[in-house]
């Protein structure tokens, strides 16, 4: 099977499976035993006949199979109202995903660099005091709860040291906004695709040079990409350090040692065989990441995608979290989907 029907074929299975887990997160959510739209509306309002109309607006006085097949059907219309603050959903979700986009990317970065490293050194001075490092660190990710490190964190960088803060998150200004927004219209192609990168905040700020801006978010945004950084690098760098033995240990590399080749052309070697499952741990990260840390988003304070789903599980907000759920699918889709292909451009033993 060649490449480009392998990625028809997942494309295709992209639609049961996001149906499915909408399934699933709406079963779930309806065996609660309360009253959504008690949930959504005031406490102050009493109105039995507001109450009712929001109720059968939403399809709560059909069966369960009618709400859903309602939810889905308005939200593949893109008609789906947020009911508690009366706006599209995915007009919510689009407008908060952005500063998820950016916290998920520096939390990348991070990870990145603290695993990689870590994994290589560990690997290659096996059973040393950086490889019981490593196996602490990953021990130490699995096992605390993330919580504890996130306010830990928030003690050490914003309270004793200063060098954060935990109110809002920094935009490019109006006229930058605008700019971006115009490109589309003068130059359609180029333009359409720089506006659209523009639409993240740090990458439009840094195109229209407002280095100011991308130095501030910078500055709120790496404490808790670091801590989620933290959480996950230590069982990276596990893998890391795995999946470079078995690379270093394989019957082409110990050739590759035979004939002489200098020690850096052999790790490049082995690294390179070794970068399968490597890329597969972190490109699954990096969905995670993108799905919205919801935990890290709460605590400290990011109006990203997390937080509003956070939300609309406290408010029993259907409507928004069945949004939020069929965007965090497409994400996950959409990395494994790149993550397979990536396979077949590393390692060419592979064919679909």
């Amino acid at each position: 099977m060649s490449l480009t029907n392998f990625i028809i074929r997942r494309i295709i299975t992209f639609i049961p499976t996001i149906i499915g887990v909408m399934f699933l997160t709406y079963i779930i959510a309806y065996a609660i035993p309360t009253d959504p739209v008690r949930a959504w509306v005031s406490e102050k309002l009493t109105d039995p006949t507001i109450i009712q109309r929001i109720r059968s607006e939403y399809k709560f006085d059909a069966p369960w199979y009618e709400q859903f097949a309602f939810l889905i059907s308005s939200l593949f219309r893109g008609e789906l109202n947020d009911p508690v603050r009366h706006k599209n959903v995915f007009d919510e979700i689009f407008s908060r995903f952005p500063v998820t986009f950016e916290l998920a990317l520096l939390a990348l970065i991070f990870l990145i660099i603290i695993s990689i490293p870590l994994g290589i050194i560990a690997a290659l001075y096996k059973d040393s005091l950086v490889d019981f490092f490593v196996r602490f660190l990953a021990l130490f990710g699995s096992s605390m709860p993330s919580f504890v490190l996130y306010y830990f964190m928030i003690l050490i960088f914003f309270t004793y040291f200063k060098a954060t803060y935990l109110a809002g998150v920094p935009t490019p200004s109006v006229s930058c906004a605008t700019t971006l927004n115009s490109l589309p219209q003068s130059y359609p192609v180029i333009g359409g695709i720089i506006s659209f990168i523009g639409s993240v905040p740090i990458f439009g700020a840094a195109i229209c040079g407002e280095w100011d801006v991308v130095t501030e978010t910078i500055k709120r945004l790496y404490v808790p990409a670091l801590s989620l950084a933290l959480l996950n690098g230590g069982f990276v760098a596990r893998i890391v350090r795995n999946s470079f033995l078995d690379a270093i240990s394989s019957e082409s590399i110990v050739f590759a040692k035979a004939r002489g080749l200098k020690k850096i052309n052999v790790w490049r070697h082995a690294f390179k065989n070794a970068l399968v499952p490597i890329i597969t741990i972190i490109g699954l990260n990096f969905g995670g990441l993108l799905s919205g840390a919801v935990i890290a988003e709460t605590v400290f304070n990011i109006p990203g995608l997390g937080r509003y789903m956070y939300d609309s599980i406290s408010r029993l907000n259907f409507p928004a979290l069945i949004g939020s759920v069929f965007l965090v699918a497409i994400i996950y889709l959409i990395v494994n989907l790149i993550v397979d292909i990536l396979y077949a451009y590393i390692d060419p033993r592979i064919r679909y």
